[in-house]
Parts: structure tokens; sequence; C-alpha cells
């Protein structure tokens, strides 16, 4: 028995960590135009990107996770 991941979730899986890379490159792109202007709109932009960050990591990982287990059981 293996422990193989579908190619359908490990596109998913990192489809959704690419978009978030995506989003977090934009969110960083805004800051630093920001930064010298308005110190405290950084603050919210970092949360903002660490709340993509977590929020993608955990459905990536939902993601295999959910699909280890079905090869598991089939």
């Amino acid at each position: 028995m293996h422990n193989k991941t579908t190619p359908d979730a490990t596109a998913a899986a990192l489809t959704t960590l690419m978009h978030a890379l995506i989003d977090i490159s934009v969110i960083a792109d805004r800051a630093h135009k920001h930064a010298a202007r308005e110190s405290e709109c950084i603050f919210h932009y970092l949360a903002f990107v660490q709340l993509k960050a977590d929020q993608a990591l955990d459905k990536a990982g939902k993601i295999i996770m959910a699909d280890v287990q079905e090869v598991h059981h089939a």
C-alpha cells in the first residue's frame, strides 16, 4: 500500500499556495510603497499577510491530509 497523493490533490494544494504567494507579493508591494508615508498601515498589511499565509497553509494541509486518508482507506 502506497501513501501517494493524487495529482488532483497535489495540484489543488499547489494552486492554493501559489495564489497565497501572489496575494502576499501584492500586499508586500503595497506595504513597501506606503512605508514612507503611513507607518501604521504597515501593521495592517503584515497582519493580512500572516492571515493569508496561515489560511493557505491550512487549506493546502487539509487537501493533502484528505487525499492521504482517501488513499490509505482505498
